[in-house]
């Protein structure tokens, strides 16, 4: 798969099951995107696609 993250394009191997938050962070080395609660309530670990959060 290709992800494009701040202008640079990756490509990574990930599981499809994996959360885009785990992608950033473990397979591309993003540390700006955060765990916070676990459950996506807290908007800690929200990201941007399109200038959208998602």
């Amino acid at each position: 798969m290709r992800l494009t993250v701040d202008g640079q394009s990756f490509d990574i191997d990930a599981d499809p099951g994996m959360p885009l938050l785990w992608a950033l962070r473990d397979l591309i080395g993003k540390t700006g995107p955060k765990f916070g609660c676990g459950i996506a309530a807290c908007g800690a670990c929200t990201v941007h696609v399109d200038g959208l959060p998602v």
